[in-house]
């Protein structure tokens, strides 16, 4: 598959889970919809069409963290709109309508982005975007507060890897019978993604995932059918 590489990276990063609404807490990288999002921004995409543009139901997305997990927890001021403003978000008389929510962040994120089966023409575009320095709107790490530099990498092939034994150096999408090794010492996470989702936001296919905390690679042995050899290093697509 031809895959197409880049880093980004910033201060502070948020990728909210679903189900912490009320104090939103963060994936520690970015899931393949909040790419796809970022993809669409360089391109320009309105918001309802980058999904299709992009093949939301045909792209792989693989993400290898380059720094160790840091999270920093702050409150923010937010304005409650629901009936404290009016049409212009001012307050109404002299009613208080700031409320403070906890929020979780990532300090300092780094990552290296690789994208497979994206439509040619727009493969073309992203790659023309990136190695320019060119973005329509402000790339960012989830939150639009939290704003990214994206550094252009290349484009390079991915060839799926036959052996048995594999140390992977992205976050690691296991399959069936796939065993990976907790090393002592090193802290991992276990957990579920969304992976697909469409223009209405709807999750179409989830993922469970390996995070090895350190930033290291991931060991293992089983059936290596996710596993995939780009530019040298082995990475697994989610």
């Amino acid at each position: 598959m031809n895959t197409l590489i880049f880093r980004i990276y910033g201060e502070y990063a948020h990728f909210k889970k679903p189900y912490s609404p009320m104090s939103p807490v963060s994936y520690p990288f970015p899931p393949p919809p909040a790419v796809l999002g970022l993809l669409g921004a360089v391109l320009g995409l309105e918001k309802d069409r980058y999904h299709q543009e992009l093949a939301w139901d045909q792209v792989r997305v693989a993400v290898r963290m380059e720094r160790p997990v840091q999270v920093m927890r702050t409150a923010l001021n937010l304005l409650n709109t629901k009936d404290g403003t009016d049409a212009f978000f001012r307050p109404k008389g002299d009613k208080n309508v700031h409320i403070q929510v906890p929020f979780e962040f990532l300090k300092e994120p780094d990552f290296t982005i690789y994208v497979a089966n994206l439509p040619p023409e727009k493969q073309d575009r992203l790659a023309q975007s990136l190695a320019s320095g060119h973005s329509v709107y402000t790339p960012a790490l989830g939150l639009a507060q939290c704003l990214a530099d994206l550094i252009w990498v290349g484009l390079a092939e991915a060839h799926r890897v036959q052996s048995q034994s594999w140390q992977v150096h992205s976050v690691l999408a296991p399959c069936e019978d796939m065993r990976p090794w907790y090393e002592d010492g090193r802290k991992y996470q276990r957990f579920r993604i969304p992976a697909a989702m469409d223009s209405d936001r709807v999750v179409h296919r989830y993922q469970e995932v390996v995070v090895a905390e350190d930033a290291g690679p991931i060991q293992g042995q089983g059936p290596s059918e996710n596993v995939f050899e780009v530019d040298g290093d082995l990475i697994s697509f989610l």
